[in-house]
């Protein structure tokens, strides 16, 4: 399992309840955030934490940290309406998830979670082979669902990008409404496609 924007560990933490055995990676390039990480999995000989960004290519990024550390992105949004902290911007290194798992001799990923405010798009597209390959088991990402959110790429954009690719969609989850307004359309989703590969593998 792959936890991309692992912040402190919380989504690793609820991997480890349901799939106690799984081994799992964790990338968090924020530093305060990545120490945080450390400090809270040390124990878990199973989870393997790593102080890197993924894009869709390698080199160095620029971490705009910016109200709660959960908010924290490469994209830039310094000038989000919701928030009113002066940024601080941190130097990250950055990679792709091909480039990577090439590197580590990895050659499937069952479960690619993406959570990076906004950067998913542009990690799926550092992903391309592993996903062209059906690499990838499941993929889950932050999708924006309506057309004033700006922080987040439309749930219409992945759909597309990944149904090219022989994914389709499993579910929807984690709806969260218009909070910053309190208003009562969607705002963004957790959403999670599948691989045409587990799809016929699972056909009765």
């Amino acid at each position: 399992m792959f936890d991309v924007g692992a912040n402190v560990g919380q989504s690793a933490g609820r991997f480890l309840e349901k799939f106690p055995k799984s081994k799992i990676y964790c990338f968090e390039p924020a530093g305060e955030s990545f120490n945080q990480l450390q400090e809270s999995l040390r124990d878990y000989q199973n989870v393997h934490s790593f102080k890197l960004a993924f894009g869709a290519t390698k080199g160095k990024g620029k971490m705009v940290i910016q109200g709660l550390s959960k908010l924290s992105s490469l994209s830039d949004m310094a000038n989000d309406e919701f928030i009113n902290d002066e940024p601080k911007y941190e130097e990250v290194d950055l990679t792709t998830v091909d480039e990577f798992c090439a590197d580590n001799s990895i050659y499937n990923i069952n479960y690619l979670k993406i959570d990076t405010e906004g950067s998913d798009l542009e990690i799926l597209k550092g992903a391309n082979n592993m996903l062209n390959n059906t690499q990838i088991d499941l993929v889950q990402v932050e999708a924006g669902m309506n057309i004033g959110n700006k922080r987040h790429v439309p749930f219409e954009v992945f759909k597309r990008f990944l149904e090219e690719r022989g994914y389709y969609l499993f579910g929807i989850y984690d709806q969260a409404h218009e909070w910053p307004k309190e208003e009562p359309h969607l705002r963004r989703t957790n959403s999670v496609f599948v691989s045409d590969v587990v799809i016929r593998a699972n056909r009765k």
